[in-house]
């Protein structure tokens, strides 16, 4: 089974369910005689249908199309969307397999809730009529009721649909189709893995490979001509010896053309790329995409090995092997309606398995156990996030709790300092004291009980209402799990870890110290500092306004390595990092910064480059005037 999304056609109108659920009911068309369509909907009350599939295809289509409509457009009125609201899916078996009605709803179901469309409005019918059975189901992105257009995971509805297609073949017992994910047998019993594209290549899995998808015109070609369209012709023979020729040590471009050219093709530059073209016998030129005869002819991968494109020496007249080959194909051919398929060229033997006994590490495990791994990272961000969303939930509780115990810490705090006051002017009283006095020291013990209540009570209230970034909340999440023994969170850990190791080795131009202000804007000379509040950095940018060094926090990075950049960061670092600073990046650029730090009288921490400072600093000692020197040696052998 094989599941695509079928996008809107140039030309069509480009929103609305009217034009596709007539389509897909075959409201437009009659059946032929003893063809029964079968098809359905979900989610859409049967009282809002005055027609059904069976009495009347139009109508029950129509009715259809205006139900999900009527969605779309109270979802517009909300201003809420102006998109379009199909969303389109044919679900393809393979020939000779003929699923049922209720195979192909159940079918239907299963990708809408794999999708996130379990609620939604959609409809569905099976056509019957062409060389695979399929199924085209149409769903209304809009929700019915919360009235907001849902949307499939970017790029990932491809996958999310074609591991549908495998775990259906196992559960409706059809033959295994290969796509992004493959069945593979083990002892456990079948197991759906992820292919990366070259594993299916080697496999012998991926089907362009033997037979590039061809372009509408080609294919609508083949079918007007019923013979193999130039684009599947120079695919097959011209493509194989062209191969041939290019796997030989030495081949070159005029190898490439000579090979080519035996087929009557040339291949020649077109804009970016490469195209092959032949000529016909009416002097009219065919043209496909030199990637046609299959990935490796690409211009990227034909120049890794050919070197730049070199144009062919022109030559005599080439020989005219396709017009001949459509020729003899249509020569004899019958009228349309009983004409014969030219057969298509065997692809050649399926690569065989590697056996059990050949290679020590078994692929098929590999790949289960990668599944495996791959699987369990899914459902350990699941659960990450599934933790998350309960804890937001909580947190609206939290802060209520919070409101409420602040409201009575005031209110106690006001209490006590009424009753203080009158202990305070009773006292006074008694001792004889002023009441003014009493008055004045009771005043500043309780503005200080109340400063004190109120940073207390910021602090939670800042420390509850803080948000870290998801990378650090994911991490620590991870911590709490890995002590656990949970697997899965050990495993990503040490990825991260991994991850931040190999960051950490790469050489970055920098200065590094302990930082002691982060976030200061620190001129110098014509710098002007650009504060970047949510990165929590600052960029120093020149009066060109290019980026000259950044302050990241703990180091400054550099982004333009002049003498001028260079000594204004050194002056801003020894202000930032209190005048010891450490240097990273490659060793050219540490010796260079070490010695104009030396320069500037800047302490520099790495224990490496201390002889570079030490010979910078004995390099820069003003020498003394001739007679003063002559002075210190009369002077030593008195002296002596």
């Amino acid at each position: 089974m094989l599941a695509k999304v079928i996008t809107i056609k140039p030309g069509a109108p480009s929103k609305g369910f009217a034009n596709v659920m007539r389509y897909v009911m075959r409201a437009d068309e009659d059946l032929p005689p003893g063809y029964t369509l079968d098809g359905g909907h979900f989610n859409i009350d049967d009282d809002q249908l005055y027609w059904t599939l069976d009495e009347h295809r139009l109508g029950y289509a129509e009715d259809l199309a205006g139900v999900c409509d009527g969605t779309a457009e109270a979802c517009a009125n909300r201003g809420r969307f102006k998109g379009n609201p199909v969303y389109h899916v044919a679900i393809t078996w393979q020939e000779g397999e003929h699923p049922t009605a209720q195979q192909a709803k159940h079918a239907c179901r299963y990708v809408m809730d794999a999708l996130g469309f379990g609620e939604h409005q959609a409809a569905w019918a099976i056509h019957r009529d062409t060389d695979n059975d399929h199924v085209h189901l149409v769903i209304n992105r809009v929700h019915p009721e919360k009235l907001i257009a849902v949307q499939p995971p970017f790029k990932k509805d491809y996958f999310i649909l074609d591991r549908c297609m495998r775990e259906l073949e196992l559960e409706f017992g059809y033959r295994r189709a290969n796509g992004p994910y493959i069945t593979l047998d083990s002892p456990d019993g079948p197991k759906i893995v992820r292919m990366s594209r070259a594993e299916r290549r080697a496999r012998g899995l991926l089907k362009e490979d033997g037979k590039p998808p061809l372009t509408r015109g080609a294919a609508a070609a083949e079918y007007r001509l019923g013979a193999d369209s130039f684009q599947s012709w120079v695919a097959a023979a011209p493509a194989r010896d062209l191969k041939e020729t290019l796997e030989k040590p030495g081949c070159t471009w005029s190898d490439a053309h000579a090979v080519l050219a035996r087929h009557g093709v040339t291949i020649q530059a077109k804009g970016s790329g490469l195209v092959v073209t032949t000529t016909l016998k009416n002097g009219r030129v065919l043209a496909a995409k030199a990637s046609q005869l299959g990935r490796w002819a690409g211009k990227a991968e034909l120049e890794k090995r050919l070197g730049v494109f070199v144009a062919a020496e022109p030559g005599g007249a080439l020989p005219l092997a396709y017009a001949e080959h459509i020729e003899s194909a249509l020569r004899g051919r019958p009228g349309r309606k009983g004409r014969q398929a030219v057969p298509r060229e065997d692809p050649g033997p399926d690569h065989a398995e590697p056996d059990a006994g050949g290679p020590k590490r078994d692929p098929d495990q590999r790949a289960i156990r990668r599944q495996q791994r791959a699987d369990a990272r899914d459902a350990l961000a699941q659960r990450f996030n599934t933790e998350q969303e309960q804890a937001t939930r909580d947190k609206v509780r939290q802060r209520e709790d919070l409101r409420d115990r602040h409201r009575r810490e005031r209110a106690e705090l006001l209490a006590r300092h009424r009753q203080s006051r009158a202990q305070a002017y009773a006292a006074a009283r008694r001792t004889g004291q002023p009441v003014a006095v009493a008055q004045s020291l009771w005043a500043w013990q309780a503005a200080n009980e109340r400063e004190a209540l109120q940073k207390r009570q910021a602090e939670e209230r800042k420390g509850l209402s803080a948000k870290l970034p998801r990378s650090e909340v994911w991490r620590k999440w991870l911590e709490r799990q890995s002590e656990l023994g949970d697997e899965a969170a050990q495993a990503a850990l040490r990825g991260i870890r991994y991850r931040e190791q190999r960051k950490k080795n790469q050489e970055i131009d920098g200065i590094e110290g302990e930082e002691i202000d982060p976030l200061r804007e620190l001129t110098v000379a014509a710098l002007h500092a650009e504060v970047d509040r949510k990165r929590q950095r600052v960029i120093y940018r020149g009066s060109d306004g290019k980026e000259k060094f950044v302050d990241t926090g703990p180091r400054i990075e550099m982004r333009d390595r002049s003498a001028e950049s260079l000594e204004a960061a050194l002056r801003v670092a020894a202000q930032k990092y209190g005048g010891a600073i450490a240097i990273t990046g490659s060793g050219e650029f540490r010796e260079r910064a070490a010695r104009e730090a030396a320069r500037l009288g800047i302490r520099v921490i790495d224990a490496d480059l201390q002889a570079v400072v030490r010979s910078e600093r004995e390099q820069r000692k003003p020498s003394l005037p001739r007679a003063e020197k002559r002075r210190n040696v009369r002077k030593r052998d008195l002296e002596r």
